[in-house]
């Protein structure tokens, strides 16, 4: 089979009280970084794995550089430094996942059409998104998830990126519309990039109940079969959720 490497780093932080986050979080701040992955295919090259953060949110009008300040995100000095990138797979249209595209100009762009049309509805600020994100030209350039064949590993079955099923973008609903994940066989296993189906790991291995991912949540109920489903893979993959500070720690 053939095998990616793989190793996530935080490009960017949202700092929140602990209450917001998670039911019984207490009054501390709680730090979670924004995660962003970059994977390594032995024949399709350099993918980064969502954007992160870019500082272009504190200059594109009132309504972003007030969601920063509310949110106290800390944000970046540019786009994550890497090159000779093939392309760039988008997991959802949240700003703290694409932000970093306007800055990155990628070649090619992977996401679901799904979410990229869910985007442009109300106007120039969708919840969580805002058009001027986008960078110009970018719509040529992207190939939609749903076009692409589909492939199973064991219990997972989603889009097969590459044809060899070494990636597979699996559909993660409740979160947002168009919410994927990345099943990676990279050459330490099986690493499940899960992005947003939960806020942090405890959610899945110790029933922790989290609060702000499920109030922006698209559909709750969705969320909770996901994340449901989610924990029947525990023992059988690394689960790397898009905020967690120590899931990523393994496999960065």
């Amino acid at each position: 089979m053939v095998t990616v490497r793989l190793r996530f780093f935080p490009w960017g932080e949202t700092v929140a009280p602990g209450f917001l986050v998670l039911r019984g979080g207490g009054p501390r701040l709680l730090r979670q970084p924004v995660l962003v992955g970059l994977l390594e295919h032995p024949r399709e090259g350099r993918w980064l794995i969502d954007t992160g953060l870019h500082p272009c949110l504190a200059h594109l009008g009132f309504p972003l550089n007030l969601f920063v300040r509310l949110g106290r995100l800390a944000l970046p000095a540019g786009p994550p430094p890497v090159q000779d990138l093939a392309g760039v797979f988008l997991s959802h249209f949240h700003l703290d996942h694409g932000a970093g595209l306007a800055g990155l100009q990628p070649k090619v762009l992977i996401t679901s059409r799904e979410g990229y049309e869910s985007s442009r509805l109300g106007g120039e600020l969708h919840p969580g998104w805002s058009q001027s994100l986008w960078p110009a030209g970018l719509f040529e350039r992207t190939r939609w998830l749903e076009n692409f064949s589909r492939s199973s590993h064991g219990p997972v079955t989603g889009f097969d990126l590459f044809d060899d099923g070494s990636v597979l973008a699996v559909s993660l609903p409740g979160h947002s519309h168009g919410h994927y994940g990345l099943l990676c066989q990279t050459e330490r296993g099986r690493v499940f990039f899960i992005a947003d189906a939960c806020g942090v790991s405890q959610v899945l291995t110790r029933g922790v109940k989290q609060r702000a991912p499920s109030w922006i949540a698209t559909d709750r109920r969705a969320e909770q079969r996901t994340q449901a489903w989610l924990r029947n893979l525990i023992h059988w993959c690394w689960l790397v959720p898009s905020h967690c500070p120590r899931a990523y720690l393994a496999v960065r």
